[in-house]
């Protein structure tokens, strides 16, 4: 009920972004996710994502709104290397605005919760995103954020980039790398994560993403906090 709640609120967000206007500029995407970790154990688990954005046509810029992400990690903790299944739920709401064709400033805030430990905090995001083609047929997005912990806390950062090149635009190979702080609710000074994955899309069509990666994370300076998982992903745009 407080995930649903939560999901309400974030809604609710991107809802005064939208106003009444009508919902010619509203795209979105829902995504499904198997994943089999790799770290000697197969532990399926499965992962829910629905996104939306909204470009409303009397204003620059978008709004990206993460409506929920259900996820699951099958982390190692502990001197046993005993494999914890952590489940946890992020919504997000984020503006966009266009500085050039393809760099935006962003500011946004974020929730996350973590129902297999107490972990749960809000987070404000501010930063620049540039999105483009560097190539034929090969799109780089790229980020450089600052985050704050609402409850307090000094800044922290997030830094990614994504880049997919298509083969007769049906066929996209990708890799994605992810390095950045977290700042949860009782830790006394930021973690460093590092993530990155690498993969295959396949796109039917326009509306449909077939998917199939891996993916790793590790944390700077604690080798219990790791995990390296199979994705199979399958999403529908709309």
């Amino acid at each position: 009920m407080k995930q649903l709640a939560l999901a309400a609120g974030f809604f609710g967000l991107f809802a005064l972004g939208v106003g009444c206007a009508n919902a010619e500029g509203l795209t979105g995407q829902y995504l499904a996710a198997v994943n089999f970790s790799a770290e000697g154990h197969i532990a399926p688990s499965m992962n829910n994502r629905l996104t939306a954005n909204y470009a409303p046509a009397w204003m620059p810029g978008n709004f990206d709104v993460k409506l929920f992400d259900q996820y699951v990690e099958n982390s190692f903790h502990g001197t046993n290397d005993t494999l914890v299944r952590e489940r946890k739920f992020e919504a997000q709401v984020n503006f966009n605005y266009p500085i050039t064709e393809a760099l935006s400033a962003t500011i946004g805030m974020l929730r996350h919760t973590n129902s297999t430990f107490r972990d749960n905090y809000n987070w404000a995001i501010a930063g620049i995103v540039w999105n483009g083609e560097i190539a034929s047929n090969t799109n780089l997005t790229t980020g450089l954020l600052v985050e704050k912990r609402i409850s307090g806390g000094r800044l922290f950062f997030d830094t990614s980039a994504t880049i997919e090149h298509r083969f007769q635009e049906k066929l996209g190979v990708f890799a994605a790398a992810h390095l950045y702080e977290n700042f949860g609710e009782f830790d006394t000074s930021p973690s460093r994560k590092r993530e990155y994955e690498v993969g295959v899309n396949y796109y039917p069509s326009a509306r449909y993403v077939l998917g199939l990666s891996y993916f790793n994370h590790t944390q700077v300076g604690d080798p219990t906090d790791r995990f390296s998982m199979v994705k199979i992903k399958a999403g529908i745009n709309f």
